[in-house]
């Protein structure tokens, strides 16, 4: 139903913003707490409507020609969704009064930003019957969209506020106009928008903890687009608050001059209803519903207190973020258990490469034997031949065996081929350093052959 209606107002707006004057700027008349930009928050409003009066001196006078004044509310139609009305009348001309509307809504949270879009300045003139050009109407409005930072240090909290628009927030990348006083030859320039010219704003919004117990004390200064802008926001108690703000600062030395943009000194009193809790006595279902009440059974309003609603808030914001950082490490666990089903599953293939190729090795071993036992029996049958066949088979299945080198040298000495022989002896040797036999075997065909030649030789 709150969907619906928000549409229904939107479409509202957007068939009469063609039928629309730009809107007198008065001080903390529109949604928000600066003084002309627009504002956007990560946390709902801790009251239900804000009513509020303001004047405004354009000229740096108290004349009531000088001095427009007017009243306004705002209000938030769903938690997103914030709506402000303003009446405004012009000192310069008490016939006319001007109705503005004031729309915004918020977007997106992420972290400690929040960002918005909507339109100002869809105002309404009365008691006149002056006709707008269609595109200047349009031109007037000021649409734009903005991100909000919330930051709190100590006891303080500091609200940044940067965004783009039109309108009145396009004036500050205008066209300029020179003027030249003949008088004293001094030559001026005013800065003003174009049409449909896109522009920049800025707001820093400053709540101390001076008169902490009614809400703090609040210091602004914005760049709205056409002016610097300096406020201060006193409060009375939680309900109730005095504005003091500066308009249009940098053209101070020009005060009291017609000029575009003067500047100009306002004040106002806002009044904050708050939402409360039902006290009242209510029936439901036949039960018998009962409210807060004292000891002498007096109803009791209970305010939500604007810093505890932001303590929620703020607390709430930490729980998703601390939420959205345990959804990461979970996924983060989960891509680690892959990788490491993934190296299981590697170790594991591994694993069973390796008992295939011992199988393989003991198998061929085995083969190995069989030829090696054949060729002992050979031997010793002095079929010499047939026994050095059997080596040569044992030593394809393994070619590593020492015994298989030392018998075929053994068979080739029984061949009468010494010179093969010890080349056998020597391979058995260098495979397995420990075979003893076969050193014995060498030492002593060396020595013989050495005790040879002496004899020989005398």
């Amino acid at each position: 139903m709150m969907k619906k209606l928000k549409q229904i107002l939107i479409l509202i707006i957007a068939a009469t913003s063609l039928a629309v004057n730009a809107q007198t700027a008065l001080n903390f008349s529109r949604p928000g707490p600066m003084m002309h930009i627009p504002t956007s928050s990560l946390y709902n409003e801790p009251y239900l409507l804000r009513i509020g009066v303001a004047g405004q001196s354009t000229r740096g006078a108290f004349e009531t020609e000088f001095w427009n004044k007017g009243a306004f509310l705002e209000t938030d139609i769903t938690r997103d969704f914030r709506i402000g009305l303003s009446a405004i009348q012009s000192g310069a001309n008490a016939n006319e009064a001007e109705l503005a509307i004031h729309v915004q809504d918020r977007l997106l949270t992420y972290g400690e930003t929040a960002v918005g879009i909507g339109v100002n300045d869809i105002s309404f003139t009365s008691g006149t019957t002056d006709s707008t050009n269609l595109e200047e109407q349009v031109a007037s409005l000021s649409y734009y969209i903005l991100l909000s930072r919330e930051n709190s240090f100590s006891d303080y909290n500091l609200i940044t506020y940067l965004g783009i628009g039109s309108g009145r927030y396009g004036s500050n990348f205008g066209k300029f106009d020179i003027t030249l006083d003949s008088a004293t030859a001094i030559v001026d320039t005013i800065k003003t928008a174009k049409e449909n010219n896109i522009g920049f704003f800025l707001g820093l919004l400053l709540n101390t903890n001076i008169m902490a117990d009614r809400g703090g004390l609040d210091l602004i200064f914005e760049w709205d687009g056409v002016g610097i802008n300096a406020g201060v926001k006193l409060p009375l108690t939680q309900e109730y608050r005095i504005n003091v703000g500066f308009s249009n600062i940098q053209n101070l030395p020009y005060l009291g001059e017609d000029r575009e943009n003067p500047p100009g000194i306002g004040i106002g009193l806002d009044y904050f209803l708050p939402r409360v809790k039902s006290s009242t006595n209510k029936q439901r279902g036949g039960i018998k519903i009962s409210g807060v009440v004292t000891e002498e059974g007096l109803p009791v309003r209970t305010v939500i207190d604007s810093s505890w609603h932001k303590a929620q808030e703020r607390q709430l914001l930490y729980l998703r973020d601390s939420l959205r950082m345990s959804k990461t490490e979970i996924e983060q666990l989960n891509r680690m258990v892959d990788q490491l089903e993934q190296r299981n599953q590697v170790l594991e293939d591994s694993v069973a490469s390796l008992q295939l190729a011992r199988h393989v090795s003991d198998a061929q071993i085995n083969q190995a034997l069989k030829h090696l036992s054949r060729s002992l029996r050979l031997f010793y049958n002095e079929e010499y031949e047939d026994a050095l066949i059997e080596i040569n088979e044992a030593l394809e299945y393994n070619p590593n065996l020492a015994l298989a080198y030392a018998r075929r040298g053994s068979i080739y000495y029984k061949l009468n081929q010494i010179d093969r022989a010890t080349i056998n002896w020597n391979i058995a040797l260098q495979i397995d350093p420990g075979y003893d036999e076969v050193r014995n075997i060498l030492r002593a065909l060396n020595e013989n052959r050495l005790r040879s030649a002496v004899s020989a030789r005398d």
